[in-house]
């Protein structure tokens, strides 16, 4: 019975500190999703852009009804791409559930489209979920700044 003891006491401080790993990286995976978001911006890669998003997103852009699916993120990245646009997000706000089912990211952008004139700054709101590659895009909230 003792030796059972150990064994169980063992296996739940395996569990935790590989919990305690996890939780550990899931800031890591998200910046990494944030710095993938700004590498394909920055390569002008549409299709990369949207790869991000899940297939039934929630888009909630300034002025204009909540859609769902990728036509809304598609629409404004082959805009921005194919008018050489600049944009990079940084992160301000990283929260993850508990159980790493959902996470949220709060952050600033900046976006420099020469070509029709825009220089804008604004703010947006991910809601994530993770999947087998990494975490994906459920909830995309944008609003640009006057």
């Amino acid at each position: 019975m003792k030796t059972l003891a150990t064994i169980i006491l063992l296996m739940l401080s395996i569990n935790i500190s590989l919990a305690d790993k996890v939780s550990e990286l899931a800031p890591d995976s998200l910046n990494a999703l944030n710095d993938q978001f700004n590498k394909a911006a920055a390569d002008l890669d549409a299709k990369a852009l949207v790869d991000l998003y899940a297939e039934h997103t929630l888009w909630i852009e300034q002025g204009k009804p909540v859609s769902r699916g990728l036509k809304g993120p598609r629409e404004l990245f082959e805009f921005v791409t194919s008018n050489k646009g600049k944009v990079v997000h940084t992160i301000d706000h990283l929260f993850i559930s508990k159980d790493e089912t959902l996470a949220v990211m709060i952050g600033s952008v900046d976006a420099e489209i020469e070509r029709v004139g825009l220089d804008a700054t604004g703010t947006y709101l991910f809601v994530l979920r993770p999947e087998d590659d990494g975490w994906e895009i459920v909830t995309d909230m944008w609003h640009q700044h006057n």
